[in-house]
Order: C-alpha cells, then structure tokens, then sequence
C-alpha cells in the first residue's frame, strides 16, 4: 500500500487524493476597485502580472462536507496573468480547521492562515467576516440591490505560489506556479446583490491596510455544490540546492 502524500503517515490531516467537497457550499463575495498603484506594488513581489486595479474579497462556508470538517473560510483575490494565463492571484487567505488550511496550502499554495471566521445568511442579506491579530475582513451583500451586471474582472481560475522551505537553511527549497480551477467543476446558483466591505482594527498593523479606501463596486452571494480540483504546474521559478542534490543522489531501485 503506497505511503500518503501527507502527514503523519499513521494518520494523515487530510485525503490523500486531495478531493473534498459539499452539497451546501455558501460563498459571499465582494468585488473592490482599488487604486492601480498599490496592487502594481502587491504584484511586484510575485511572479504576476498587473491586469486591472480591483480585487474580490470571497468568504465561504462548507456546510457538511466530505474529506474535510466543515469549514469557514476565505480572503483576497488579485486579478493577475501568468506567461498570458490570466487568473486571480490568492494573495491572502484564512481559514478556521487545520486540515483544511493544511490541505489548500501544502498541495497548492493557498497561503493560508489560521483565522476565526462568521458566515451567516438571513433571507435577501449574507454577512461574513474573518478576523485575526493582524487581518480583518467583514463584508456584506444584499441580493435584489446594487448593479445589474458585475464588471468581468477575473477571479478564476486561481493563480498560486507555491513555495517550500528548505530543512537545511533558510533557502527556498521549491517554488512554483500553480493553477487550480474549482469555479469550473462545482455547480452553484449565483445572485447579484449591492456589496459592502470594512477593515475592522487589529491588534498588529493589518496585512490589507492597502483596500483601506477601496470602493465596493458590486456584491454576489453564491450557493451550491462545491468541488475540489488538482492543479497544474505553470512553472518552476526556484529549485534550492538541497534539492537538486538530493535529486542528483537519488538511485531508482
């Protein structure tokens, strides 16, 4: 029987086979204008691309799923292009159980953190926050209101980066591009709706000071059955020397 791809070997966090999912899946999201320059200087630490000068903020639940606990969950989406692969960069991202955190950032490069999270839904109106010592999110969306269409501002498929740390130094061991696409295989019923966000204080300066002063533009609230999906490797950008010489000792029996 071959070892899992995770840890600890006699009782792995999450499925080997990567695949999780519900029936009941709750997503509320609202879509920012913010101003070119401060996302041209978020991308300019990554491998991305400037497209426009927006961003979704999206805040889920997954309500009775299978190959996870139930989850709550969320973050920042920056829309990027990759080599012409144009996408949503998954800049930040927070999440209320262990393995679901560890299942997203491992695998593909979701740069999750551990956050207590809200998610309720009442008639015609969705709230939803996610809040830790040093990033606050709360949105809301009211469907029936705001906007008849919402802007095409790329969302999915998401654009990662994946990178793991060296056991030896504080090298990069591995960094890579990843693309993983769940909008395309879960089934949910979308509504448009008048959205409205807020960077509550934090004990530690806040990670997303830079939408304080963003403009909600438009609100959708989501409902449905969500997927999981594999990634595609884009690209390699690091290998580390422990790496390639582990790689270069290795004698296949």
């Amino acid at each position: 029987m071959p070892r899992p791809n995770n840890i600890p070997v006699h009782r792995p966090l999450y499925p080997s086979s990567l695949i999780y999912g519900a029936e009941d899946a709750k997503v509320a999201s609202v879509l920012l204008e913010v101003p070119e320059a401060r996302i041209r200087a978020l991308l300019a630490e990554t491998p991305f691309d400037f497209v426009s000068g927006h961003a979704w903020i999206e805040l889920m639940v997954l309500d009775q799923p299978f190959g996870v606990e139930r989850f709550m969950g969320g973050g920042v989406v920056i829309p990027a292009s990759y080599k012409g692969t144009v996408g949503g960069y998954y800049a930040f991202c927070y999440l209320d159980t262990d393995d679901g955190l560890a299942l997203g950032r491992e695998p593909f490069g979701y740069p999750k953190k551990y956050t207590d999270c809200t998610f309720q839904a009442t008639g015609r109106a969705v709230t939803a926050s996610a809040r830790r010592r040093d990033a606050a999110i709360e949105i809301s969306v009211v469907t029936g209101a705001g906007p008849a269409k919402v802007p095409d501002v790329p969302r999915y498929p998401h654009l990662l980066l994946q990178v793991i740390p060296s056991a030896e130094s504080t090298d990069v061991l591995l960094e890579r591009v990843i693309l993983r696409n769940t909008g395309a295989v879960s089934t949910m019923e979308t509504k448009i709706g008048e959205g409205a966000f807020a960077l509550p204080v934090t004990a530690e300066p806040s990670e997303l000071a830079f939408l304080d002063g963003a403009t909600a533009v438009a609100g959708l609230y989501s409902r449905g059955a969500f997927r999981s999906a594999l990634g595609t490797v884009l690209g390699t950008l690091t290998v580390g020397r422990e790496l390639e010489a582990a790689v270069g000792a290795f004698e296949p029996s």
